[in-house]
């Protein structure tokens, strides 16, 4: 059995910032607001961190480089890039006294220390000058720290004042206010033995300034396990004369120093009204004949809407779409890399602002991007922002895409948060026609401007006529046994544990059945529970999340959907196209692609608000326990795998949904949007919806962690 996988796990330390040039570079513009001091001794990286500055989507910024000795290198560099100055050492000075010297020139009022072999993530820029800006009592910020090259990790040590008295915690990639970093005076004559920016943040505790902790990867620490690079106490001597500067340091920490975290909940008052932020009236972007989009999702996890939202930026970049993408809810790195490769810019605004300031960096976007088009998908946020910034763009179309009605969300979910601000929306696209019912006939949509689209597949990438990695092992395993695949987010709307309930009533007549989970999530550990108590190890096999499922659709006999909720699984369609059939829950869209011809549909006993209800109904597991019988034992020796395939290679591509979508957004983008404009001019009314719904889902949130506290104590 497999435990659900961590962020090392879906990291990928091969994507290191300033590999190369990107091909949408920003343009310097004016106004300098971060100034970057680098002390250079020609470790041979310098040009990979140029290119990292070069890659920024932020574009205000100058590169002070301190240095002895001026070489050919970095003669190359201030030749093609005016935003580059050397500041000349007379001697070789050490790191601290380098990295003064040259802050004392610095043009901007925001300064970020940079080792000269290390590199940025190209959004780092951005999200430091808006944390400071949007946080003016915090004094400094540093971001999650990845090490590479020869040592490979990630470091992302919670932020706590009584640690910092131990030991280390804070990268020494960070940005500082100007004025404070020229507070350390000692740094002149600060000896080079001394850990300089431990040094530094204890005597910026010992003032009671407040740090920033942004909470994504977007600090590269080169780690050489070359000696000429590595700080070594390699005597007992230098070890005492860093640890007399430390500990007198330490001794003047103030323990109940604030701390600026984006994982704590921030209340929101009703003076927090958005704000309008534009740092420059000059475009930033070449204006290319590109049609420039903006997403606004919750997060990238691993489940279908997720995988749609991937699938359809990565058809409509290669379409020639410019896209940006944000993010809203808080979650680790699961699919944040790969859609980074396919978008020009991800923020994942949980991780460097307050909820009060997202609004005003969504429009500093928009705007500062001449955004074309936005499409919102599962964004909670998304929806009460929306008023807002349709007040200050009118003429951008806005559209939202929706994967299912969610009663126990909101009395409805998304949809009823649609329809609630269907006079802001172009269009809204739904990806079944049973949603599109709902929404007009049971929610009572006054605005007919909904457009089914199907999410599909791609039949080439799930074809059951290719060789996959890791196939021929599987088929060993499950050579004369009968797979019942289970794929998806483990979580209790989607009931794995009542497939283990069919499982077991399966085994009495068909002991070589067996039930293949591919996926994790919350109910990961009530999974491995059930089964370690129902004695049931033989019989089940939990993979967790996998990077590629196709090998176990090349085993499966059966695909398993039981889910209370969905719209039209991706699963579905994955499975299908691998011409492997499905039983499933006749929830949603589902009888939308699923007929006798490829799988069974099962009425729900059970509605979504009974998900942690395990007393199941006996009739609902001999129904689900027949279908699958019925498929494989297949009395009408019907061709599963051509009539399933066939299906979703003529009605349900991935190209085909990609095509609608681009025909869709293209359409508005060339005339504009459509909406009434008089819906748009009362701003009181935006303000106040949107800082209403922040308000509350503060307290929500402050509730929620309060009952997660308690729980934990007891």
């Amino acid at each position: 059995m497999n435990n659900p996988k961590t962020e090392l796990d879906y990291f990928d330390f091969t994507l290191e910032p300033g590999k190369n040039k990107e091909s949408r570079l920003s343009e310097y513009v004016d106004n300098i607001y971060v100034s970057i001091i680098t002390h250079y001794e020609n470790q041979g990286y310098i040009k990979q961190t140029y290119n990292s500055l070069l890659n920024q989507t932020f574009p205000h910024w100058e590169w002070l480089i301190a240095t002895h000795e001026i070489d050919e290198t970095l003669n190359e560099l201030v030749k093609i890039d005016k935003r580059i100055r050397i500041v000349k050492l007379e001697d070789d000075e050490s790191l601290a006294k380098a990295q003064y010297i040259a802050a004392k020139e610095a043009k901007s009022d925001l300064l970020l220390l940079l080792c000269e072999s290390d590199l940025i993530d190209k959004t780092m820029l951005e999200c430091g000058y808006f944390t400071m800006l949007t946080n003016p009592e915090g004094v400094w910020a540093y971001s999650r720290m990845v090490n590479f090259h020869d040592k490979q990790g990630l470091f992302n040590k919670k932020l706590a004042i009584y640690e910092m008295a131990k030991k280390n915690i804070i990268s020494r990639c960070a940005f500082i206010r100007k004025d404070k970093f020229l507070e350390l005076d000692t740094f002149m004559s600060l000896p080079s033995e001394v850990h300089e920016d431990w040094y530094m943040w204890l005597y910026f505790l010992s003032k009671k300034y407040v740090p920033i902790k942004m909470d994504y990867y977007g600090y590269w620490h080169r780690k050489l396990s070359d000696e000429k690079y590595v700080m070594v106490e390699n005597s007992e001597e230098k070890s005492k004369i860093s640890d007399e500067y430390i500990d007198k340091m330490k001794s003047e920490i103030k323990l109940d120093t604030n701390i600026i975290e984006f994982d704590k909940i921030y209340k929101i008052d009703y003076k927090d009204i958005p704000q309008k932020i534009e740092l420059t009236k000059k475009d930033i972007f070449p204006l290319a004949e590109k049609k420039r989009l903006l997403f606004i999702v919750p997060w990238f996890v691993v489940g279908g809407a997720d995988i749609f939202a991937l699938n359809l930026i990565k058809g409509l970049r290669a379409k020639g779409y410019e896209i940006s993408v944000i993010t809203t809810k808080k979650c680790d790195y699961v699919l944040r890399q790969k859609v980074e490769q396919y978008v020009d810019e991800y923020f994942d605004l949980t991780s460097f602002l307050k909820e009060k300031d997202w609004a005003s960096f969504i429009y500093h976007i928009i705007k500062s991007r001449k955004i074309n088009a936005v499409v919102l998908s599962n964004s909670f946020y998304g929806y009460y922002v929306l008023p807002w910034l349709k007040f200050h763009f009118k003429e951008i179309p806005f559209v939202d895409y929706i994967h299912a009605e969610n009663w126990t969300l909101r009395n409805g979910g998304f949809p009823k948060d649609s329809n609630s601000v269907a006079m802001y929306l172009d269009n809204t696209y739904t990806c079944t026609k049973h949603l599109r019912h709902i929404m007009y006939n049971i929610m009572n949509r006054n605005i007919k401007n909904i457009k089914p689209v199907y999410i599909g597949t791609d039949p080439d990438f799930y074809d059951l006529n290719k060789k996959y990695e890791g196939e021929d092992e599987l088929k060993k395993k499950y050579k004369g046994k009968e797979v019942i695949l289970f794929v998806g987010r483990m979580v209790h709307y989607k009931r794995p544990l009542f497939a283990i309930e069919v499982l077991k009533q399966l085994i009495k007549t068909r002991p070589n059945v067996r039930l293949a989970f591919v996926g994790d999530g919350p109910a990961f550990e009530d999974m491995k529970k059930k089964i370690a108590d129902e004695h049931l190890e033989e019989y089940v096999d939990l993979y967790g999340m996998q990077e590629d499922v196709r090998r176990f659709y090349k085993v499966a006999n059966v695909t398993l959907v039981c889910s209370l909720r969905e719209g039209l699984t991706l699963t579905t369609y994955e499975s299908m196209s691998m011409g492997v059939p499905v039983v499933s829950c006749d929830i949603g869209g589902q009888k939308e692609l699923i007929q006798t011809d490829c799988g069974y549909l099962i009425r729900p006993y059970q509605v979504p608000e009974q998900q942690f209800e395990f007393d199941y109904s006996e009739n609902e597991i001999e129904e689900y326990r027949a279908a699958i019988e019925k498929v494989l034992l297949n009395k009408e020796k019907v061709d599963y795998k051509e009539l399933c395939r066939n299906k979703i290679v003529t009605y349900f591509s991935i190209e085909k949904m990609i095509s609608d979508m681009d025909k869709y957004l293209s359409k508005l983008i060339k005339t504009g949007s459509t909406t009434d404009k008089n819906y748009c001019n009362n701003i009181e009314f935006a303000e106040r919806y949107l800082l209403l719904n922040s308000m509350l889902e503060s307290l929500n949130r402050s509730f929620e962690e309060e009952v997660k506290k308690n729980n934990e104590q007891k």
